[in-house]
């Protein structure tokens, strides 16, 4: 809206301007101190009688000024000055600027969410808190391409034989566990019932799924089906979830959720490695060891092993004198009792940080810290067992960090099924070698050891041959692979939270915030299968798993194995 008035230009002279007006505030002309400049009419000269004005010269709603005061019709009113005026200005151009960027920005906000939805569901999330941004996008593009491929996979068969509370082969005979509810075929009744569950949460009553898809990842993460009341893989955690008070030993694929299982089934069907699989592995009629006969298989058939200086093809490498002369099993141990400290994130509030440092040897993994959680996993640490990912991150600083320089250090990478090391050294997954020739330079009195690839794949053979589907064509996890190699040099190994107790929890890890079931039923590594594996070992009660995450297992040592069948 435009409006006149007169300003004095000299004092012989009386101008018209025209100025506007912002909500109800007036701009002045230039000669009142404003910044905008008004449009100028025209001027006239002043008369001799101040009082006379010729009003019928101008509209009805003029403003004049005479000598620096402002009248409409001969009434003197108030003028805001200028300065007031420039700051109602600013503040209208902030409030105004800051709208379009609160629109712009939850516009972005919501594309960003509705494309994780649609295209999230083959990635694994872990790989970013695990390894860092960096590590994951180097590793992605190996096995990205395979992944589009495999997305639309076949779905998983359900076999009567693979139900909870079922042994395979004999059906009548049940599996003894603490919570009874949860191992039961109403467990797998539960499992097929999410399908076709109707949702219960508030925003699936008035949103389309994809918004409440959105909303979810905008204000949950990647914890899904807050909001819109599906649970996917948050049904394994709660109170009364499938994974019930202790874990169930026939664990399958099949029970998990659409994302997971559309995963699993990926890692299934590749086969980067060259895996032959041999042996009656994937056959749900046959029974599966337990107890003494699956000990003294796995200590007959996967034998821990570590690279040495005489070995081809290192021992012709400038630098083989870096590696030790002798594997790890005769320069450590024997230890009485030791303690395999997992990663998860229900060893949070635990308070077994003194149980866990009484123990004559502890090992920890990757980049678990102790500096600040030592009520929960203790201060002790004889052995770090690290993949050689986390050796070739940036993130994890492992050549400068101190994390590193307490106890031994072994390392393991991902390796040819044939377990060749000279196509193993020409071809590694991540540069562990080189890595280890740094390290070794900077740290040359720190025991360090290379695991042999033979050990992974002897692990993973043994696996498969007790599991009733086909398992990932991946080496297992470091976490089976610390357990198994800590059997060899201690009489008795407790485990802690491999198998969640009853503060089982989505959080990955106990050091970090973030959330992934991944962490708990395995997507790359075999997981779900190695803790089926391990609750059959178990040597004590499932009531040290609910209260403790503990889990007891004897040393290879102190196994008779010459009675045991060859299986």
């Amino acid at each position: 809206m435009s409006q006149e008035h007169i300003d004095p230009i000299s004092s012989a002279s009386v101008c018209v301007w025209s100025h506007m007006y912002i909500g109800s505030h007036r701009f002045l002309s230039p000669s009142s101190g404003f910044s905008h400049p008004a449009s100028l009419i025209g001027c006239r000269e002043k008369p001799q009688d101040p009082g006379f004005i010729p009003w019928q010269t101008f509209s009805s709603d003029v403003t004049v000024m005479v000598g620096g005061v402002a009248r409409e019709h001969g009434r003197r009113v108030n003028m805001i000055p200028g300065a007031a005026m420039d700051r109602v200005s600013l503040l209208w151009r902030l409030r105004r600027r800051a709208r379009r960027g609160a629109l712009c920005m939850a516009f972005f906000c919501v594309s960003m969410a509705l494309l994780y939805a649609i295209c999230a569901e083959n990635s694994v999330p872990v790989t970013d808190a695990i390894f860092g941004v960096r590590a994951r996008t180097r590793a992605q593009p190996r096995t990205h391409s395979v992944v589009k491929v495999l997305r639309g996979g076949a779905k998983p068969v359900v076999d009567p034989q693979k139900l909870p509370g079922v042994v395979p082969g004999d059906p009548r005979r049940p599996i003894p566990v603490l919570s009874s509810p949860n191992h039961t075929h109403a467990a797998g009744a539960a499992a097929s019932k999410r399908k076709s569950r109707e949702p219960s949460g508030f925003f699936a009553h008035l949103l389309p799924r994809p918004f409440t898809r959105a909303l979810e990842t905008l204000f949950g993460g990647r914890r899904r089906g807050e909001l819109s009341g599906r649970g996917g893989e948050a049904e394994f955690f709660g109170p009364h979830g499938l994974l019930g008070e202790v874990w169930d030993d026939e664990m399958s694929s099949s029970m998990l959720g659409s994302r997971l299982r559309k995963v699993v089934q990926n890692y299934q069907a590749m086969n980067k490695y060259g895996v032959e699989v041999s042996g009656p592995g994937g056959v749900s009629s046959r029974p599966k060891l337990r107890g003494p006969e699956l000990l003294c298989q796995l200590k007959n058939k996967a034998e821990v092993a570590t690279l040495t200086s005489d070995l081809l093809p290192f021992s012709s490498l400038p630098w083989a004198a870096q590696l030790p002369s002798k594997p790890l099993t005769s320069d450590l141990g024997p230890y009485r009792s030791c303690a395999v400290v997992s990663s998860a994130g229900s060893l949070r509030y635990s308070g077994l940080g003194k149980e866990i440092d009484s123990h004559d040897a502890v090992l920890r993994f990757n980049a678990a810290p102790t500096s600040g959680f030592e009520k929960d996993v203790g201060s002790k640490t004889t052995i770090r067992l690290i993949n050689s990912q986390v050796m070739a991150s940036d993130d994890h600083r492992f050549l400068s960090s101190s994390l590193y320089s307490s106890g031994a250090l072994v390392a393991w990478d991902p390796a040819p099924f044939s377990a060749d090391l000279t196509q193993w050294y020409n071809r590694t997954d991540y540069p562990i070698f080189v890595q280890y020739q740094r390290y070794r330079r900077l740290h040359p009195l720190q025991p360090f050891y290379i695991l042999h690839p033979l050990f992974e794949w002897q692990l993973w053979q043994r696996i498969q041959d007790n599991m009733a589907e086909p398992i990932q064509k991946n080496p297992p996890s470091s976490g089976f692979l610390g357990t198994v190699l800590m059997m060899s040099l201690c009489e008795v190994v407790h485990v802690y939270e491999f198998l969640p107790s009853r503060r089982k929890t989505e959080l990955c890890h106990y050091y970090q915030r973030f959330y992934d079931a991944a962490c708990t039923l395995g997507a790359y590594h075999p997981l779900l299968y190695e803790k089926n594996l391990v609750k059959r070992m178990n040597q004590g009660s499932d009531r040290d798993i609910y209260t403790h995450g503990r889990v007891t297992l004897p040393g290879f040592g102190r196994m008779n194995c010459s009675r045991a069948a060859d299986h």
